[in-house]
């Protein structure tokens, strides 16, 4: 009787533990959740607990406020511990939802940090994970295909952005924002479902942002791709039908002549570079062209879409100091020599000069070129960039 009443208070003090980390994890109260949590002994939770303990093991581990620090054995293991809750029978799917989301997030900001760091490698392993886990996140897959084809892994690249491309993705994405009313600022939303419904009460002055096409860069990849392995037939079938199917695409009409030049078809290649800038008149879907490939460390075309930016607004600072940013990332390439990042440093000193001359105040052209100088040991211009400071 007496070991029964034990075991009896035991599978209640279990069940009031779990309660109370399901109530400090509704109410964003983490802290008291892995507080419990850790109270509990795992060797001692009954079979009907499983589920729950499960999951409650994974959300402690990833977070579900604020920036989560879990590391990227952790936010593996919080996906993988929610997966075997729902097979041991966890049924909250909103939850389930958002602590995924949050594990999948982390992991984001992990291969983020990588790319930073130049361990592309690890970079791919994260996000070819992501984009497998999601096959319906076809900008995932985009990012999978872009680190695939810097890391030479062509035959994934390949795969990824032919699909890509069958799908008539052209990683253009929608932000959906609204005026907050009490915070006076302008604010984004996950979707439009979302954003609307904030527009019931809290909100209004809604706007929707579309980001430039990144069709050419996917084209251009899979041409060269398919180039490279010697199927040259195909490469020109996947561009001609690219410009069939997208004739208004502004980033194919900038890469035709990139396209022409790998397909050696040398008279289309210097009339589709004569007329590029006939074409395009606005300085913005350079700049916009730009900034994508300078996310994905495509400094290459980035360099050229700021170059060809700048031909038409010369005096546009943001483009002038990232055409500089852009010289600079490409010297710091580890495939770079010491001479080519010297005369690449060079030319971005030029770049941020520029940039300084149209807007003086800026702090970080300042602090640029204050480095750039003393990469130089040109005392004289590093003095003088300070007394601005």
């Amino acid at each position: 009787m007496i070991l029964f009443l034990a075991i009896g208070s035991m599978t209640f003090a279990q069940k009031k533990e779990m309660r109370k980390i399901e109530r400090a994890i509704k109410a964003n109260d983490i802290s008291k959740a892995v507080e419990v949590f850790n109270s509990i002994d795992e060797d001692e939770v009954e079979d009907k607990y499983q589920a729950d303990y499960t999951f409650y093991r994974a959300a402690t581990t990833i977070g579900v406020t604020g920036a989560s620090s879990a590391s990227l054995e952790e936010s593996y293991e919080a996906i993988e511990l929610v997966e075997k809750a729902k097979e041991l029978g966890y049924d909250e799917d909103s939850w389930v939802d958002i602590v995924k989301s949050r594990a999948k997030d982390r992991l984001f900001v992990l291969a983020n940090q990588k790319l930073k760091a130049n361990e592309n490698e690890e970079a791919f392993e994260i996000v070819n994970f992501l984009s497998m886990e999601d096959p319906e996140n076809l900008m995932m897959a985009l990012n999978a295909a872009d680190i695939a084809y810097k890391t030479e892994k062509f035959d994934v690249a390949t795969s990824k952005y032919q699909m890509l491309l069958d799908k008539k993705f052209t990683g253009q994405e929608v932000t959906y924002t609204a005026f907050n009313k009490a915070k006076q600022i302008q604010e984004s939303f996950p979707n439009k479902k979302v954003r609307d419904i904030a527009l019931l009460s809290s909100h209004n002055n809604p706007q929707e942002e579309r980001s430039s096409s990144q069709l050419g860069r996917i084209v251009t990849g899979l041409v060269w791709m398919y180039k490279n392995d010697g199927k040259l037939e195909k490469a020109k079938t996947v561009f001609e039908k690219a410009l069939k199917d997208f004739p208004n695409d502004e980033s194919l009409k900038i890469s035709k002549a990139d396209n022409y030049l790998i397909l050696e078809m040398m008279d289309e290649y210097k009339e589709a570079t004569e007329s590029l800038t006939k074409e395009v008149k606005d300085p913005k879907v350079y700049d916009n062209l730009a900034i994508a490939a300078l996310n994905s460390k495509d400094y290459d075309q980035a360099i050229k879409y700021y170059e060809l930016s700048l031909s038409i607004e010369p005096k546009n600072f943001v483009a002038q100091a990232n055409l500089g940013l852009s010289y600079i990332e490409k010297g710091n390439q580890e495939a770079t020599t010491a001479t080519e990042q010297q005369e690449l440093y060079k030319k971005a000193i030029d770049k941020y000069e520029m940039a300084h001359k149209l807007n003086p105040d800026d702090k970080n052209s300042i602090n640029t070129l204050i480095s750039l100088y003393g990469v130089f040991s040109n005392t004289e211009k590093v003095e003088e960039m300070k007394a601005k400071l």
